[in-house]
């Protein structure tokens, strides 16, 4: 297949023919690799590579070259299935992601349940897929894809939301085998002073997954600041920290890049470094909220770890007979969300169908905020007196460590309370998501109404109560996210899910809906006091250097410039992505 004529339905014709242009070279073009410089290539990998590589859902066509029906028959049952997703290299969770390439107004796509003679059209799939097994897989897969200027893309679980993780005409690097870790009680980054004391620390490979180093860690008695995922699916050391990294319980631990004590990376040079604060600072500095790959390809994470407190957790359902009752609902509840940030509860609300709901958790059993309880119990009291509303739960159960909490409401949500998290995933759909950080100004009493109608105007919404505490405490400039960062208080996510369309214009109204949802809250906290989670970045954000990154763009500018001066790891909305296409693969400017 030639991809070129397939770029240029997203592409000006004009721009990609202009001599002067830069393009990644694609399959088709006379730069591409040949046969055999592949074979040579493929020589020398821990595994062999895939070549050819099809859509997940390829198999289920009578028209494609690897039709399968056993095969097709036991992907169609595990097409929504978030850990088979993860471990195929030829799909991501959300799915419009690898269809999202038009032509003539239709999108090339490969669903499941094709109608007989219907074609699978290879989308933004990665042709070609290097599954790395160690470091060495890496460098050279970098070094391969800098010489030829293929289109390289990084992935991992294929959680990613900016569709970063796959591309038109693309190389893969899957890094999701490297699933080692090592616990330590004395780590010491590299070349650090003789005389720095060692800590509690974990290095994770970038394959390993929340779920997976949760249980490692509690085993360790140790705790670790991490995400909160549907089955504990989200990579725990590549993208997730490189973005950011925003938990439940950051409001009394920090962000996921406030933890991180040293990665080591894959450079666009292909060599392997340390980063920390005495090594490489201020590759250091960009890895820690700079956005991934673009400053390199991370082969490990090294995170503090904290004593394994027990936690509390407090749950709530309520709905609302009308709209008017659930806006007074909700106002009642902006009303009370900082005081109750402030007694010691972090966590999310979620909100669909005049229906809210929340899952909170606070350190110790009982809470070491000695007003936690009285807080929590307040709204409780005060909602259930709001006329139109009823209020279903209340209750706080112990857990004896965050792992027990997450497993029972992420995973075997059997033993759950509230909201079953697992009946409302994405995975395998198509969606797209916004989000917007509030300050404590925007959830403060005063402006309680305001932030009310905004959230009673979106039709269902997760925002996060993960800001304040431990995350104000560090300075806008001590990591490259967002300064906004540091002075919020909750992270107002929304996701748009729709149906499968074979339609360009289905895509563009899906976008747009989004990001008009989110606008509300960008005019409560426009930047730089408000902005943007990385991880949950909007497709669709016009001004996405300031919305991600603020102030601190400009150094991260700089010290990618420096790095790649190839631009070998430019991806959609990352940093120096400005002159480039959307797609990646042709210089606009």
């Amino acid at each position: 297949m030639h991809f070129r004529s397939a770029v240029l339905l997203g592409v000006l014709l004009a721009t990609v023919a202009t001599a002067d242009k830069k393009c990644k070279c694609l399959p088709g073009d006379s730069c591409f690799p040949s046969q055999a410089e592949w074979d040579a290539f493929s020589k020398g990998l821990s595994q062999p590579l895939i070549s050819n590589q099809k859509p997940f859902a390829s198999v289920c066509y009578n028209t494609s070259s690897d039709f399968d029906a056993t095969e097709c028959a036991r992907r169609t049952a595990v097409q929504l299935d978030q850990e088979s997703l993860i471990d195929a290299g030829n799909t991501v969770q959300l799915i419009n992601f690898q269809d999202q390439l038009f032509s003539n107004g239709t999108v090339a796509q490969c669903p499941f349940g094709p109608q007989p003679g219907a074609v699978c059209d290879q989308g933004r799939v990665p042709v070609y897929s290097i599954n790395a097994t160690n470091v060495e897989d890496i460098e050279k897969t970098v070094a391969f894809a800098s010489q030829h200027n293929l289109h390289l893309v990084i992935r991992n679980t294929g959680h990613e939301l900016l569709g970063r993780a796959f591309g038109v005409g693309s190389v893969e690097l899957f890094v999701h085998s490297m699933k080692q870790s090592n616990f330590s009680d004395s780590f010491v980054p590299t070349n650090a002073p003789s005389s720095t004391a060692g800590q509690h620390a974990v290095t994770l490979q970038p394959g390993v997954q929340w779920g997976e180093i949760y249980d490692l860690a509690d085993q360790h008695d140790r705790l670790i600041v991490g995400g909160f995922s549907v089955g504990g699916t989200v990579g725990a050391a590549g993208g997730w920290p490189v973005g950011g990294g925003q938990s439940i319980i950051s409001p009394f631990y920090g962000l996921g890049v406030d933890n991180v004590l040293q990665y080591t990376v894959v450079l666009p040079n292909a060599t392997h470094v340390a980063a920390n604060e005495f090594t490489n600072p201020d590759i250091f500095w960009a890895l820690r909220g700079g956005g991934a790959p673009s400053f390199g390809v991370v082969t490990s994470t090294t995170y503090k770890t904290h004593d394994n407190i027990p936690f509390t957790g407090a749950f709530y359902a309520a709905s609302a007979n009308s709209s008017e009752s659930f806006l007074k609902l909700m106002t009642l509840w902006a009303q009370s969300h900082n005081e109750i940030a402030d007694a010691g509860w972090g966590g999310l609300w979620p909100y669909f169908s005049n229906q809210l709901y929340l899952t909170l958790a606070s350190p110790g059993n009982p809470p070491t905020n000695p007003a936690a309880l009285t807080a929590i119990q307040t709204f409780f009291n005060a909602s259930a007196q709001v006329e139109g509303v009823n209020v279903s739960l209340t209750m706080t159960v112990p857990y004896r460590s965050f792992q027990q909490l997450v497993f029972e409401n992420l995973g075997d949500t059997s033993k759950g309370h509230g909201l079953n998290y697992s009946n409302f995933h994405v995975s395998g759909s198509r969606a797209y998501l916004s989000s917007w950080l509030l300050p404590r100004e925007a959830t403060a009493p005063e402006n309680a109404e305001t932030l009310a109608k905004a959230l009673a105007s979106v039709p269902a919404g997760t925002p996060y109560l993960n800001g304040g505490g431990a995350v104000a405490n560090v300075s806008g400039d001590a990591t490259a996210v967002t300064p906004a960062w540091r002075n919020s208080i909750a992270d107002m996510t929304i996701i748009f899910s729709f149906n499968e369309t074979t339609n360009a214009t289905d895509y563009a109204n899906a976008k747009n809906a989004v990001h008009s949802q989110i606008e509300p809250f960008r005019q409560i906290a426009p930047v730089p006091q408000g902005g943007q989670y990385l991880n949950e970045g909007d497709v669709s954000e016009p001004d996405w250097q300031q919305a991600h990154w603020g102030a601190n763009y400009e150094r991260l500018l700089k010290i990618k410039q420096e790095i790649d001066p190839d631009d070998l790891l430019i991806v959609y909305h990352g940093v120096n992505s400005e002159a480039w296409d959307d797609e990646i693969v042709c210089k606009t400017v």
